[in-house]
């Protein structure tokens, strides 16, 4: 089946205020040549995966080679596909694009030189993908300027600092904006512990400590009351506890159980911090649903798969390195090791999970994950599911 040769993840693609504004969709397709139309079309048919990529534009890069017999594009679904500038022949490609335009699909261009201005191809495109990893920032802001692409959607990508997203943000039009920036870290000068990282190393401690009552526990969560909030609320997120109307943190911790404590309140602490990304919290849960999900798939009687995903993302929440964060946190060394090397089963598998997330396939070692039986069909399936799972924590 088509599906058994198609594995895609999706990237976060956001506005100047960093809110999310479509997806990003890398995607690995090993068909024959003339079958590579074919992963657009399943897009349209497999449920799985549009129940999660829906609502918002999808931006999907593609070869003028792989479009000759794509279907019109469902009403619930905004494509917009970007081709390499370099490998278009007005020519042969002028009534192609024109078709895909008439059935309902937007145009974008990558790999994008001032060379292109002019040609005949030029008024196909609204879009246009900029990237960081080609040019440097004054380069994009000197054609950002060039009066061809004023009436032009400007996407910016491979943004990698947060210096670099407010630069380009003020001197450009740009309006699309993705990169590792989102997830970066800002190191905060001086001693002081954030008060959120104060209150994990006292849960950790006094979860170590066997002495410690439910009360006690309590008694630390609740120094924060929008976290004490969060966690009431996060309760609702397992299923078979929904029927229970929990009052207090102390009933809370007693439905959830010490044993998934420290992932809700994890949960719940990242959801209560100010002045991040708004897709930070989401793509944290994604990243620890997707590690939970390869876990159960192969080591089933593995722990921590989830608390890994969801730590790895630790230093950019609390803006301070791993090193330091992990010197502080009293957790197992099979977390440590994976957090801070990528070493162990745990280690291991944070390592697929950010390969997939970032489409970067041949990093991956597949030939192991199969031998493990989880084939790339299966993983794909495990993203698919991780997303859903992820959608109905972050939802709460």
């Amino acid at each position: 089946m088509i599906s058994n040769n198609f594995l895609f993840s999706r990237q976060a693609v956001v506005d100047s205020k960093l809110s999310v504004k479509a997806n990003n969709l890398f995607h690995l397709n090993n068909m024959e040549q003339e079958k590579k139309d074919s992963f657009l079309s399943l897009l349209f048919t497999d449920l799985s995966i549009v129940d999660v990529i829906k609502h918002q534009p999808i931006f999907i890069t593609v070869s003028i080679h792989e479009v000759e017999h794509l279907p019109t594009p469902p009403s619930a679904l905004r494509f917009v596909l970007f081709f390499d500038a370099a490998e278009l022949v007005p020519e042969r490609d002028s009534d192609r694009l024109s078709g895909l335009r008439l059935d309902g699909y937007q145009l974008g261009l990558t790999n994008f030189s001032l060379k292109f201005f002019g040609t005949p191809l030029f008024d196909y495109f609204s879009f246009v993908e900029l990237s960081l990893n080609k040019y440097d920032v004054s380069h994009v802001l000197h054609v950002d300027r060039h009066q061809a692409l004023a009436h032009k959607e400007i996407w910016i990508s491979h943004i990698k600092t947060q210096e670099q997203h407010r630069e380009i943000d003020t001197h450009t039009h740009a309006s699309w904006f993705s990169g590792d920036f989102l997830s970066q870290s800002v190191p905060v000068r001086g001693s002081n512990v954030p008060g959120y990282r104060l209150i994990l190393i006292d849960l950790l401690t006094r979860l170590q400590d066997g002495r410690s009552s439910i009360r006690d526990i309590s008694a630390a969560i609740e120094k924060d009351v929008t976290l004490s909030y969060r966690v009431l609320k996060l309760t609702k997120s397992v299923m078979y506890h929904r029927q229970f109307n929990v009052h207090n943190v102390q009933r809370a911790i007693e439905i959830i159980g010490i044993k998934d404590l420290i992932k809700w309140v994890t949960l719940a602490m990242f959801s209560s911090i100010d002045g991040k990304p708004d897709c930070l919290f989401s793509m944290a849960v994604n990243r620890a649903c997707l590690c939970d999900g390869i876990a159960k798939a192969i080591y089933p009687k593995l722990e921590g798969a989830f608390l890994v995903g969801l730590f790895s993302y630790l230093p950019s929440f609390f803006d301070s390195p791993m090193e330091e964060i992990l010197k502080d946190l009293p957790l197992d060394e099979s977390l440590v090791v994976a957090l801070s090397h990528h070493q162990g089963h745990l280690g291991s598998i944070l390592a697929v999970a950010k390969n997939y997330e970032s489409g970067c396939w041949e990093k991956i070692p597949f030939e192991q994950l199969a031998q493990k039986s989880l084939s790339s069909n299966q993983l794909r399936q495990v993203y698919i599911d991780s997303l859903k799972a992820a959608k109905e924590i972050y939802q709460i």
